[in-house]
């Protein structure tokens, strides 16, 4: 009881000061919650890049996960953050509790954030990270936009659209009513603006050849990875990539192997664990195979490239087969099950790859679907709203 009263204090304390901070100051720190993979940070860093732009003053630090993903993202855009001790919820006992005492030492971590930056307002991406993190924000008065990311909200989006100012969401969403549909947003270092040829010779490749993208997503996806190695122990296979060449981000764990599958099989393959230029290699891609997380979704859209989703196959809500309807169901992309055993996956995927890779005619038709259908960008809508909530008194244009 007396260390419940202990922290109302301290709140009640924290939500005057942050009032008369906000009164008094001329900073705009911006928090933007998010962590677990980068799919969860890369749309927060795309809010803040708009931001910069109509406000060079504002300064951002990220709420993100104790994993090694976060902290190698954060720490490459030279951004301050802090790591929440949050976990992931989970209905067992053992872990249920340790769920509780994480979320309530995230909270208290957040609210020591705040009041050390005088945060201004907040982006919460969704995930394990954002519901401490709103929690402590609402607490405190600040503003909080919810930004949900997938088809299906979690449970963590959902509790953080109670608590939240704001909503906005990539795909319609009868979950959260209040949600206003955006685009996803995009930082512009992914979106390519390279001649298809400048680029490949950029990353090292031929730049007269086709190229296949493969992305595994940051975690890397050990089944995608074991499918393309498969895919180069079949002759009739190789023989239809002749005349192309493949670059392939594995994620951290694959890429010595996949590259050593690719040399043996005399593949024109590169395999990169990782890739920080993504515009180029968008803009080198003639067709791509990966995961169909929202992030890239939409990077497949915006750059506009026909590619194969294979959707996370352990979700238990498939979120990640419904962040791809939309250009599947348009003509622009094609779905296939990860059936995670490689030889399985080889088998299914083999057809539908050939006769992609040999039909220009349907690739340019998909391309174009993909340019007329591409949503527009909701980092500028994230970021107006900031303006707004922060104070900055913006005024844009409309098409400005």
């Amino acid at each position: 009881m007396f260390i419940r009263l202990i922290r109302s204090i301290r709140v009640q304390l924290l939500r005057r000061w942050y009032a008369y901070a906000r009164m008094t100051t001329t900073t705009r720190t911006i928090l933007f919650a998010g962590g677990g993979s980068g799919g969860h940070i890369y749309p927060n860093l795309a809010v803040f890049e708009r931001l910069r732009e109509v406000d060079p003053g504002a300064s951002a630090h990220l709420l993100v996960s104790n994993r090694p993903v976060d902290e190698q993202i954060v720490r490459k855009e030279q951004l301050p953050f802090t790591v929440l001790p949050a976990l992931p919820l989970v209905f067992k006992p053992k872990p249920l509790w340790a769920f509780y005492q994480a979320y309530k030492q995230s909270e208290q971590v957040v609210l020591d954030v705040i009041a050390k930056t005088n945060a201004s307002a907040m982006i919460a991406t969704g995930g394990f990270v954002s519901g401490p993190a709103v929690s402590a924000a609402q607490k405190v008065g600040i503003p909080v936009a919810l930004l949900n990311l997938d088809a299906v909200p979690g449970r963590a989006n959902r509790f953080a659209a109670n608590k939240a100012t704001e909503s906005f969401t990539t795909y319609p969403c009868t979950q959260l009513r209040r949600a206003q549909k955006i685009g996803m947003p995009l930082r512009r270092s992914v979106i390519g603006s390279l001649k298809p040829e400048k680029a490949r010779w950029d990353l090292g490749l031929r730049p007269d050849l086709d190229t296949i993208l493969v992305f595994a997503g940051s975690q890397g996806s050990t089944s995608i990875n074991a499918m393309m190695m498969e895919l180069c122990t079949r002759a009739q296979h190789r023989k239809a990539l002749e005349n192309w060449q493949i670059i392939h981000l594995t994620g951290p764990s694959d890429q010595a192997r996949v590259q050593e599958a690719y040399d043996k099989a005399q593949v024109r393959g590169m395999a990169h664990s990782f890739c920080h230029q993504m515009g180029a290699v968008w803009s080198a891609a003639t067709v791509a195979i990966g995961r169909a997380g929202a992030g890239s979704v939409a990077e497949a859209w915006v750059n506009a490239v026909p590619t194969i989703f294979m959707p996370y196959p352990y979700h238990k809500d498939q979120h990640q087969r419904l962040n791809a309807e939309p250009l599947v169901s348009s003509g622009a992309a094609l779905l296939q099950r990860d059936l995670i055993d490689p030889i399985e996956n080889v088998n299914q995927i083999a057809g539908p790859l050939k006769a992609l890779l040999a039909n220009e005619t349907r690739l340019e038709k998909m391309r174009q679907i993909l340019r007329d259908t591409c949503p527009p960008d909701g980092a500028r809508v994230v970021a107006d709203w900031l303006t707004t909530m922060t104070g900055v008194g913006f005024a844009r244009k409309v098409g400005g």
